[in-house]
């Protein structure tokens, strides 16, 4: 059978994949641990400005699904270490996450 892609469901601990991540635009991405701008998602392995290593990546939200996995499959290619997480699923974690930390205070 020929291999697909396919969403997973995990429980992870959102601020440990927020440090850890990248967020990727068309040709570059953030580091989300520090907001370093201009990162070469396809070759970087840490950010230069804070260090931190890159261990998951989340692609901004694109309209066309198919341009969505074609990129997906290319960085799969190029980037096995890395994780990819749903930009909807993060965006949605880390505001939930905000938020209770405001009620814990």
């Amino acid at each position: 059978m020929k291999p697909a892609l396919i969403r997973i469901w995990n429980e992870i601990d959102v601020d440990e994949v927020k440090k850890h991540l990248l967020m990727a635009g068309e040709l570059s991405a953030n580091c989300e641990n520090c907001q370093q701008l201009g990162i070469d998602f396809a070759k970087e392995q840490a950010c230069s400005e804070c260090h931190t290593r890159f261990r998951y990546i989340s692609f901004r939200k694109k309209d066309n699904k198919a341009e969505e996995l074609s990129a997906i499959r290319r960085l799969k290619h190029k980037r096995p270490d890395l994780t990819i997480v749903d930009y909807e699923d993060i965006k949605h974690a880390c505001g939930k996450s905000k938020a209770q930390s405001l009620f814990d205070d």
